[in-house]
């Protein structure tokens, strides 16, 4: 559990490419303390001031944990508009696009919640909720079909109309489970992306003012901290990696030794498939089967395939043609 700065330190504007084993994006209103946690998080230095627009670029910092290499931004306040442009809306929005996980940061007073996720939603960014089994299939005639389970309880006037609003007159509209008039105009535009959220009460060593707006928030966990003190924030790198859903493979050499220093950090569902891409793709032709080792497990050396689904703290070895 341990944190290093970027190598090259702060950034100079809004082009940063992704590192590591996953981005996460600091969001929230100005001066509510999001380079005062970068700083907490990483050991990256990003100026820090009483005041708003400290930050007017992104700052990116690598936080080490649990062998998982996770890249931090932080990003210049939301404010209100921003969706529209304002304050460089667009541009900070189009980073927060690309993460693989937003931390919506907040302070003791609970700024600006709301007005984020609207602003968020605006710029196609859905938090801690999934994209809905629903399909538009257009189609050249007999106007607009929709195929759903009964249980299903939207009107179908309703998606007719909303479809005539994007002049869509013939279609064959696909429902598959339970959904909302929001999720068929979701699935029409088609320009929405899905992303885990964390909500980040910072300076919460100065008590806090109507908690209650974090704990409703879409269902998001609410992490507790003071970048100040020091407060909450290992509590916040591991409900990090935990959201991340990051699972550690170790590697077993030839030898029989196992590198528990550097695991390979993969996402939860991967396979065996998964590891040998990450290697080389040279590996990944030359693959004739796997031992796997599972953690708990008294089982030495099972013989698995490429799509063998891994768990945390799996022993890989690799073993090729040649």
């Amino acid at each position: 559990m341990e944190a290093e700065s970027h190598k090259k330190g702060g950034g100079s504007g809004f082009s940063v490419p992704k590192s590591g084993d996953a981005t996460v994006a600091l969001v929230g209103y100005p001066n509510v303390g999001k380079s005062s946690l970068l700083n907490a998080l990483t050991g990256v230095h990003s100026e820090t001031g009483n005041f708003a627009f400290t930050t007017v670029s992104v700052i990116p910092g690598t936080m080490l944990y649990n062998g998982a290499r996770i890249q931090i931004l932080d990003l210049p306040g939301i404010i209100e508009s921003a969706s529209s442009g304002s304050g460089r809306g667009k541009e900070i929005l189009s980073v927060v696009r690309g993460a693989d996980l937003i931390l919506l940061v907040t302070d003791n007073e609970m700024k600006g919640l709301d007005r984020i996720r609207e602003e968020l939603y605006r710029a196609g960014i859905v938090i801690n909720r999934k994209r809905r089994n629903v399909s538009v299939v257009r189609t050249g005639s007999n106007g607009i079909v929709i195929h759903a389970p009964k249980k299903v309880m939207v009107n179908s006037d309703d998606i007719r109309e909303i479809l005539h609003e994007f002049r869509i007159m013939n279609a064959d509209v696909y429902i598959r489970e339970s959904v909302t008039l929001e999720d068929i105009i979701e699935s029409v535009r088609g320009s929405y992306v899905y992303v885990k959220a964390i909500v980040t009460v910072n300076k919460s060593d100065l008590g806090i003012v109507n908690y209650s707006v974090a704990e409703s928030f879409n269902g998001a966990s609410v992490v507790k901290v003071s970048a100040r003190t020091g407060y909450g924030i290992d509590n916040l790198k591991e409900e990090i990696f935990r959201s991340l859903e990051m699972v550690r493979i170790y590697l077993m050499e030839k030898s029989g030794k196992i590198d528990r220093e550097r695991p390979l950090i993969l996402r939860k569902s991967s396979t065996v498939r998964d590891v040998c891409r990450k290697i080389s793709r040279q590996m990944l032709s030359s693959f004739k089967y796997a031992y796997v080792i599972s953690q708990g497990q008294m089982v030495q050396n099972k013989r698995v395939g490429l799509d063998h689904v891994l768990r945390d703290g799996d022993i890989v070895h690799i073993v090729s043609v040649n």
